[in-house]
């Protein structure tokens, strides 16, 4: 069976949203709604179909380097320091803080820790410690922002990369966003609740029975956890 296409995707919500012709709703709105969803999905989930790496050089003497040129940074799993050969360690702002005491500058060596302090012109930055004394080549390992879909040319990104039954997911889950952008918010807690089954479903598709990987304080984790 082939896969949905973004258009088999925007044709399926549209049914369970009643049918509302392309005047009412049109296709590029649904769309969108379909292509939050997917990133809501991205979020909630480790899915490994994401996952990618990255490398690069950081420059000596800046505790907070931008990972230049990457750009679609959802989450990092990892960063190993090639130049000295170690798997740094994920940290805290308030470890960090406490190490450092403020005066992060005069720490320096091969970088160790790191973790995630901010996201600015699309560039993720990471904070270091300690400080790099040389220039240090890392490889980083992480979950991409999913590639919109698009509705033609057929060359473009037209399917989902994850497994087929979350599909199902990413349509209910549209049909609950598009009913409440309608009003309706009752149509669109019982499109949830189908979205929670379908989920079920999927999880086993893409993870073990006793390992679903999902961030913890996701807002669509929540809700698919809880209805």
């Amino acid at each position: 069976m082939a896969r949905m296409t973004a258009q088999d995707i925007v044709t399926e919500v549209r049914l369970h949203l009643g049918g509302e012709t392309t005047e009412t709703i049109s296709d590029n709105q649904i769309l969108r709604w379909v292509n939050r969803t997917y990133v809501d999905l991205a979020s909630a989930y480790e899915f490994h179909e994401l996952e990618t790496s990255a490398s690069l050089t950081l420059p000596a003497g800046d505790s907070e380097p931008e990972i230049a040129g990457v750009t679609d940074i959802l989450d990092i799993i990892s960063i190993t320091n090639t130049t000295d050969k170690m798997l740094m360690y994920p940290w805290t702002r308030w470890q960090y803080d406490r190490a450092t005491q403020g005066n992060a500058a005069s720490i320096t060596g091969p970088p160790i820790y790191w973790f995630e302090s901010g996201v600015e012109s699309g560039l993720t930055s990471i904070t270091l410690y300690p400080t790099p004394a040389v220039a240090t080549a890392v490889t980083v390992v992480y979950r991409k922002v999913p590639t919109e879909l698009v509705l033609t040319p057929a060359a473009d990104v037209t399917s989902s990369v994850l497994s087929e039954p979350w599909d199902e997911v990413l349509i209910l889950l549209a049909v609950s966003r598009g009913w409440r952008a309608l009003g309706d918010d009752d149509k669109s807690y019982k499109a949830k609740l189908s979205a929670n089954d379908a989920s079920k479903i999927a999880e086993q598709s893409s993870f073990t029975a006793s390992y679903v990987p999902m961030t913890p304080g996701s807002v669509v984790g929540r809700a698919l956890r809880n209805g």
